[in-house]
């Protein structure tokens, strides 16, 4: 993690906070990921073999997260990246944590995957940063998860 770039973002640097979203900082997801390149986009993140991805069917796909039980990530047509990265998010906890990036919301998310000590740090000494520049996994998922017209209504 490039700790003096993160700094620069959180204090509201526009030219570090174009540079953040990109592949040597967050895990890009495209929106033609399938669950495979988004396991392995989250993991890049993560010590080695740290998380990887066993069975995949039409309907759910296995997480395999060191030292800890398989989950089980239910796979829909709605909202399925957005539900597998909150299905990540839970297995990868407590001891990491993953948001998306915010300020680069387009075709493709940008994640930022961190250690829960990092998003402690984060929270205490810049909450409205963290705040306006982070989107919890359970919050995208809730939102792409509504019909078109809710989501046009709410806000994120």
């Amino acid at each position: 993690m490039n700790q003096p770039l993160l700094h620069r973002v959180l204090e509201g640097d526009e030219e570090a906070i174009a540079l953040f979203g990109g592949a040597e900082n967050c895990a890009v997801i495209d929106w033609r990921d399938g669950p495979a390149d988004i396991v392995a986009a989250i993991a890049a993140f993560l010590p080695d073999g740290y998380l990887t991805i066993g069975s995949v069917t039409t309907s759910s796909c296995e997480l395999l997260v060191r030292d800890k039980s398989p989950v089980t990530a239910p796979l829909s047509s709605k909202a399925m990246q957005e539900n597998l990265l909150f299905s990540i998010n839970h297995a990868i906890q407590s001891e990491n944590e993953a948001r998306q990036f915010r300020p680069l919301d387009g075709d493709s998310y940008s994640i930022f995957v961190a250690s829960r000590s990092v998003w402690s740090d984060i929270e205490r000494d810049n909450p409205e940063a963290t705040e306006e520049l982070f989107l919890s996994t359970r919050r995208l998922a809730a939102y792409w998860g509504k019909s078109y017209f809710a989501r046009m209504l709410s806000k994120r």
